[in-house]
């Protein structure tokens, strides 16, 4: 319940402050402590709109922080589902990396046993299949590398 002193609800109510006063002698006012009552007001003159113009321009504040907060609040539920999707990504992208690595290095081992090898083959081939596989050699240690 708010209270009014007898002039404050006057200029609320546009009318002057004999007529509150009539009221309140009358008793269509009610009053509490020596203030009218925002109640008694609303039952006296109930066509009447209490809301001044600050009262608006709080209400509308009031209104664009809360849609901020909203906003606010649904700008950084996006970004923590963002960052989970980005964390996920990553976690998956490190797999696979992984992966290539071992991979890569079996590939490595692969190449060196097959040089080792064309090696010993080199020691016991004809010489007609020597330029050949000297061919095969380089181009095995060319694409080692």
């Amino acid at each position: 319940m708010i209270k009014l002193s007898v002039s404050q609800a006057a200029r609320k109510l546009g009318v002057s402050r004999i007529q509150i006063q009539a009221q309140i002698n009358s008793g269509k006012l009610q009053t509490h402590e020596g203030y009218v009552t925002t109640d008694s007001i609303r039952l006296a003159y109930p066509k009447i709109s209490l809301h001044s113009e600050q009262d608006k321009h709080i209400q509308k504040m009031q209104q664009i922080k809360a849609d901020a907060m909203f906003k606010a609040s649904a700008a950084y539920t996006a970004k923590q589902e963002n960052e989970q999707k980005l964390i996920s990504i990553i976690t998956s992208l490190k797999s696979k990396l992984y992966k290539e690595e071992l991979r890569n290095k079996h590939y490595v081992m692969v190449f060196e046993e097959l040089c080792g090898r064309l090696d010993m083959l080199e020691k016991c081939c004809h010489a007609q299949d020597k330029k050949p596989l000297h061919q095969l050699q380089y181009w095995v240690k060319i694409n080692l590398i």
